[in-house]
């Protein structure tokens, strides 16, 4: 029985200038074994800026668009590879910073670990085997540990001695035994702990359209807003959409939505204020559930305004987005963003 290939990232893990992590990630890439695809990911290429998402990667929706990529790129692999330096008994920020950017990507994967410096990098494989612990992924055993002086000639390439060859190939048929052995985890719920019941609901493949109806969204909210417009500012509200106030009242139906709106834009003074997107999910095609936070402005027009948190849900009919139902909550700190 031809046995299944698992798909494997070898992470080169530092970005400095004259770096060895290159050479060594392409050394644990050649002569790969029939049964892993291994997969050259260069954090000097690919990796993530510094972590700057405004929720703990365990909660999901990444908002910013690296990140979104960084998650793609990662999810597609059954286990990793880390290659990393030994820097001040640990590991380097970079190989970190990727790590943190992320979560249900990484659980119930393998990973195996190459360090290198002066001892080996043995302490920074130690460091990493928590981390990685802590992230829900498997640490396989078997380890490499490439030494400076004599795994490396003068120009800094990769030159491992017989015995670092063969801890290569065991620690990759360790990595191979336990990335099979995962497989039936993620197939349960990917990204969560078996037996946890809660599926991702978000789908990367139609997270653009999602994205896109949200943005036209709020852009036409906050036209309508700017312009005294109740008809723009309801232009995107579905016949039967449900509509719950930050004052407990719910409205059901566009004619007494618009009806409600067209009073309040028919006031003196309209309140000015911004509409921020903060975070969308696409569970299905054609479905987008979005955050969207509307911050009070201070202005000139001697009104009092406040800020509000709303959860917007749209649905693509014939083609066009609709709003089906919003729920609005005020927000009692107008400089609390999260």
């Amino acid at each position: 029985m031809k046995t299944e290939t698992m798909r494997v990232a070898v992470l080169a893990g530092s970005t400095r200038p004259n770096r060895r992590a290159r050479a060594v990630a392409e050394w644990i890439c050649a002569d790969a074994p029939d049964d892993l695809d291994l997969v050259l990911v260069d954090l000097a290429e690919a990796g993530p800026p510094m972590l700057a998402e405004p929720a703990p990667a365990a909660f999901g929706g990444y908002t910013l668009e690296h990140t979104k990529a960084w998650a793609e790129l990662i999810a597609g692999f059954d286990a990793y590879v880390l290659a990393s330096p030994e820097y001040n008994h640990s590991t380097t920020a970079v190989l970190k910073n990727a790590l943190d950017h992320l979560y249900a990507e990484w659980r119930n994967k393998a990973v195996g670990f190459v360090g290198y410096g002066t001892e080996g990098g043995i302490r920074a494989v130690e460091h990493l085997r928590l981390i990685t612990a802590e992230l829900g992924m498997a640490g396989v055993g078997p380890q490499v540990a490439l030494g400076i002086f004599d795994d490396f000639d003068d120009q800094g390439r990769c030159t491992p001695r017989p015995r670092q060859v063969e801890a290569r190939r065991r620690m990759l048929a360790g990595l191979a035994q336990w990335a099979r052995a995962l497989r039936p985890l993620r197939e349960i719920a990917p990204g969560e702990p078996a037996g946890g019941g809660r599926p991702s609901l978000h789908q990367a493949t139609v997270a653009a359209d999602a994205e896109a109806a949200v943005s036209r969204l709020v852009s036409e909210l906050q036209a309508g807003l700017d312009n005294g417009d109740a008809d723009r500012y309801d232009g995107m509200f579905a016949k039967d959409v449900l509509w719950g106030s930050p004052y407990g009242r719910v409205l059901a139906g566009f004619p007494r939505l618009s009806a409600a709106h067209h009073s309040l834009m028919g006031a003196p003074a309209v309140p000015a204020s911004r509409y921020e997107p903060v975070q969308v999910i696409a569970p299905a095609p054609g479905v987008a559930i979005a955050h969207v936070r509307r911050r009070a402005l201070s202005g000139d027009t001697g009104v009092s305004g406040f800020s509000e948190m709303a959860m917007y849900v749209l649905i693509r009919r014939d083609g066009t987005w609709w709003l089906a139902a919003g729920q609005n909550t005020p927000i009692a700190d107008p400089a609390v963003s999260s």
